[in-house]
């Protein structure tokens, strides 16, 4: 069989319209381009050129003021050196007047050294008055009377005069100066006024233009009363000097608006003509005049049109060029198109009949009326397992896997109705043998020559091995997969183990430590007393080992975080070298702590870790040192401004270890050799958790060391230093009680959903004297307020609520309720500084960060309630008596009906609760402490569950809100992981984050240990 070779005029046609678009898309392209071009260099030109003129302008008018300035100074300095000091016109000057001003002959001197002078330079005229205003003589044309003023204000106040320009009686313009006669420092005898001819001095100097032009002028104008004057004569009306004069309202002429104050080029006017001009306007200095100079927009920007018609006619020639050149290779293009397209239409067939013979991949061409095969090549014979005759005539369905026919059906039908212009699809073919082959085959219709129905053209690949492959490899992924999960799996149980095991065997251990330690206050023989010492120190040392466990555990799994704070290096070492110094005196060693010098000063970093390695090294030195020293050293390394790095060095003159050993020193639960296990003790824990806390601060560790001369550990640490005004932490202690309760008789409104907080808030309160009143939510808080408006001194309003939140009541409060002056204090585990800006938004007055210190409220209740409702500052006795200093609990305790510890051993302390932190924040207030752990456990225990569920039924900001609870039930108690992990929670949840489900999970699993841990205790 052959294709079919059709009439070439429809493909010649498609292919002339294909050839067209792809010359009119760069055609179109190269015109914006071009045009772009255009645009961009007529805007540049353009700008060029009015910057060019306003250059001129401004060149050609500064030039004009600056020498008439320079005129002007020379004048004022020639008048003031003749007629300051002159000995023989002052000698002349004064025997005239001493004369009663009868001397002729002195007078006539004065007249004939004047005239010379007013030859000699240049002047106008020159008159001499003395010192009552009265005119001695003049020379040329010098009339004085109308400066009578100006004169008097001279021989006042000595100094050289400009006289401004005015017109003689002549009409001529004149201007001049004022100068005192006499000598310098003495009352001057009288004045000279001396005269210009402003044409013939100053009006060629400004009217001249350096360039020739056709408009263009300068001319000097001043601020008239409420009108511009012009000064010297217009190139457009010569007779203007002195004479014409424009309103200050006329605010398009260029002349008023540099009267007007402003100064350099003015475009957009209209000169005294009414013509657009573009001008430049500077002042004169020391005048009152103001230098204009001005030229016609329309020559201005004659160049600007010129170039505008040389672009158009550039740019133009251009794309004329362009689409010529275009259209002839399109024509060309087409004409070779026309003839490729006849000379592949004869060598289609040849060519698919080779293809069709030789193809590596199975052809097969089926009748589309039949679904039969019309012709297969020996590719696809060979895939099927029989010969090309046989094919002919034959189904593909009958070669077809049973399995598989129904998808080769009814893609077949799809095809041969014109549902679809061809489809692919992996199959399997069965042959004669009975053997499974498996094939990817394409099926797309083809035109034949001497037939209207298309028949389809089958493209078949025998894929069988690499089905196999494929199958083999999944298996074999699968398989990893399974051993991957099955390593993670255990080393997660490995951690989670050690975890758990470590907060199990603590609790019996602090009751066996606590007991021991009771023990030891009863009166006991010298054996018992020295074998419960043996009790309390070997559970001491099974403690630290269970710390130095949970710690690893920790590290491993991810948990344990650095937490940057400013800390004192002096005083850090100070307290390892007070603990750590009686420890080496009973082994009878010397400990030295050497500090850096000069010492680094206040630092950022973790320094409750630092001082955890620090003490393991120093605590390590001493274990196996037998006589001699261990010495701490820290040095410097680098420093700069902001942040410096440390070397810490422990050396000790011990036992020292072997070459071998040292590799595997940082390894958890290993020791340089078995010996040292059975003869000093330990786990091997100590330096490989020292190794990871170090390498967490992004710092390094090593060691140095001979056996039988010592051992140095050393490790380098990267710190900042300490912002100004961060004050380095110290470490917790219990602040004195105050003299009395600080909030005595105040009442203040609780509003908190949990009813941990409400009821640890409400004891807090009593404890300082004041009274509560609990509401659940903001819509409770509103009610209350509304009834009773001014019951209560203060609000303490939670942020995040169920009903209605406490922003929204804050807000109704301020807005609807209209109380204004009641304090309230937003009560939030958020306290960033958005989180800030909103409650101070909403009405709060302050925020008050949970978990709560019970100092802090105090002090920031009592500060917004005010003096005067906070009635006793000392505690009292129920019956009035005064009490002594450190019964103020006592009386606290009264009051809120809260039973505290006697002293800080009876505080419990519970894994996964801060114990020192609880004890400070509830002055070791046992009772509290044990209620708010019933709360927790009654609001809590099942918060992770119940949050999984809410996010299953679509809840999400319910499921948030259930985190921030327990974020902030866990700060009240002060179990700080828990605390951030549900507040990563409820972050996770409120940005929509989809991967919550494992992590609400081990929250889940977090509060369960923490609920079995409390238990000893409830």
């Amino acid at each position: 069989m052959s294709l079919a070779t059709a009439d070439p005029t429809p493909a010649i046609a498609r292919g002339a319209r294909r050839q067209w678009l792809r010359f009119v898309l760069p055609l179109l392209a190269l015109s914006l381009l071009i045009g772009a071009i255009g645009a961009v260099g007529y805007r540049y030109l353009g700008d060029e050129i009015r910057r060019e003129t306003h250059r001129t302008l401004a060149v050609i008018a500064e030039q004009k003021r600056q020498h008439i300035e320079d005129r002007l100074h020379k004048a004022q300095i020639d008048a003031g050196l003749y007629f300051s000091g002159h000995s023989q016109l002052e000698t002349l000057f004064g025997r005239w007047l001493d004369g009663g001003r009868q001397d002729g002959e002195a007078l006539a001197r004065m007249r004939e050294l004047m005239q010379e002078a007013v030859v000699a330079r240049g002047w106008a005229g020159v008159a001499l008055i003395d010192a009552a205003g009265e005119q001695a003589f003049a020379v040329g044309d010098a009339d004085s009377r109308a400066h009578a003023e100006a004169i008097r204000d001279v021989l006042h106040t000595p100094r050289v005069v400009l006289v401004d320009f005015y017109l003689n009686a002549q009409g001529e313009a004149r201007y001049g100066v004022l100068a005192p006669v006499g000598r310098p420092g003495a009352a001057p005898r009288g004045v000279a006024y001396l005269t210009w001819r402003a044409d013939e001095t100053l009006f060629p100097m400004v009217e001249t233009w350096p360039v020739p032009t056709r408009t263009a002028e300068t001319y000097l104008v001043r601020r008239d009363g409420g009108g511009v004057r012009f000064l010297t004569p217009l190139r457009h009306r010569k007779d203007a000097a002195l004479v014409l004069t424009l309103p200050l309202g006329d605010a398009g002429v260029p002349a008023v608006r540099a009267a007007r104050g402003e100064s350099g080029i003015l475009e957009g006017g209209r000169d005294y003509r009414g013509v657009p001009v573009l001008a430049y306007a500077a002042a004169v200095g020391g005048t009152p005049w103001l230098m204009l100079a001005e030229i016609d927009e329309r020559e201005a920007y004659a160049g600007i049109r010129t170039m505008t018609w040389a672009t158009s006619l550039m740019t133009a020639l251009g794309l004329l060029l362009v689409y010529s050149s275009a259209y002839l290779l399109w024509r060309r293009g087409l004409q070779r198109q026309e003839l490729a397209a006849l000379r592949a239409q004869r060598a289609a067939e040849a060519r698919f009949r080779v293809v069709f013979e030789q193809a590596p991949l199975g052809v097969v061409l089926l009748d589309s009326r039949s679904g039969r095969i019309t012709e297969a090549n020996q590719r696809f014979a060979d895939i099927v397992g029989r010969s090309p005759a046989e094919l002919a005539g034959v189904s593909p369905i009958a070669l077809t896997h049973p399995d598989d026919i129904e998808q080769s059906t009814t893609q077949l039908a799809r095809l041969t109705a014109g549902e679809i212009a061809g489809y692919s699809l992996v199959k399997r073919y069965l042959r004669p043998d009975g053997s499974v082959v498996w094939v990817s085959l394409s099926f797309a219709p083809v035109q034949v020559e001497t037939e209207q129905a298309p028949r389809h053209l089958g493209m078949v690949e025998d894929i069988t091995v690499r089905v196999e492959m494929e199958e083999r490899l999944r298996v074999s992924e699968a398989r990893h997969r399974q051993l991957a999960d099955e390593a993670a799996a255990a080393n997660a149980a490995k951690s989670e183990f050690l975890a758990h095991m470590s907060h199990e065997i603590r609790t019996p251990m602090n009751a066996v430590l606590g007991l021991a330690q009771v023990l030891a206050r009863d009166s006991l023989t010298d054996s018992q007393r020295d074998m419960v010492g043996r009790i309390r120190s070997a559970g001491q040392s099974l403690l630290t080992i269970l710390n130095d466990v949970l710690d690893l555990s920790k590290i491993e799994a991810g948990q344990l975080r650095i937490e940057p704070c400013a800390f004192d290096l002096a005083a850090l070492l100070a307290n390892l070298d007070s603990l750590m110094g009686l420890e080496a005196h009973r082994k009878g060693l010397a400990l030295r702590v050497q500090m850096p010098s000069p010492p680094p000063g206040p630092l950022r970093g973790d320094g409750l870790r630092l001082e955890q390695v620090l003490f393991n090294l120093v605590g390590n030195a001493i274990k196996f040192t037998e006589r001699g020293e261990v010495a701490l050293k820290v040095n410097v390394l680098e420093a700069d401004a902001e942040s410096l790095r440390l070397r810490f060095e422990v050396r000790d003159t011990g036992i020292g270890i072997a070459a071998e050993a040292i590799g595997r020193l940082f390894a958890p639960f290993s020791q340089a050799d078995a010996g040292i296990g059975r003869r000093f003790g330990g786990t091997g824990l100590g330096l490989s958790i020292c190794k990871r806390l170090v390498e967490l601060m992004g710092g390094t560790i090593g060691v140095d060391s001979q056996p039988g001369i010592g051992s140095t550990f050393w490790f380098e640490l990267p710190l900042q230093r300490a912002a100004e005004g961060e004050s380095p932490a110290v470490a917790e202690t219990r602040p004195a009680a105050p003299a009395g309760p600080r909030l005595q008789g105040a009442h203040v409104l609780v509003v908190d959903d949990s009813a941990m907080n409400r009821d640890l808030v409400e004891r807090a309160l009593a404890l300082e004297g004041a009274t509560a009143t609990l509401a659940a939510d903001g819509q409770q808080a509103l009610q209350l307020l509304k009834t009773r408006p001014d019951a209560f001194d203060a609000v303490l309003m939670d942020v995040q609520m169920p009903v209605m939140d406490g922003l929204s009541a804050m807000r109704a409060i301020r807005d609807e309720l209209g109380l204004t002056d009641l304090p309230l204090i937003a009560f939030t585990a958020g306290v960033n500084d958005a989180q800030q800006a909103a409650a101070h938004g909403a009405g709060a007055n302050d925020v008050l960060a949970k978990p709560m210190d019970l100092d802090e409220m105090a002090v920031l209740l009592a500060r917004w309630i005010g003096p005067e409702r906070v009635q006793a500052s000392t505690a009292q006795s129920p019956a009035g008596m005064q009490l002594p200093p450190g019964d103020t609990m006592a009386a606290a305790e009264t009051a809120g009906g809260a039973e505290v510890g006697a002293s800080a051993d009876a505080f419990p302390a519970i894994p996964g609760i801060d114990h020192e932190r609880a004890a400070q924040r509830l002055g070791r207030d046992r009772a509290m402490f044990i209620g708010l752990l019933e709360f927790f456990i009654e609001d809590n225990a099942d918060a992770a569950a119940q949050a999984r569920r809410e996010l299953a039924a679509g809840e999400r900001e319910a499921a948030a809100r259930r985190m921030h609870t327990l974020r902030s039930n866990a700060g009240f108690i002060c179990a700080m992981e828990l605390m951030e992990e549900a507040g990563a929670l409820e972050k996770a949840i409120g940005q929509g984050e989809a991967d919550v489900d494992a992590r609400l999970a081990a929250l889940g699993q977090r509060i369960e240990a923490l609920v079995e841990a409390i238990a000893p205790w409830r």
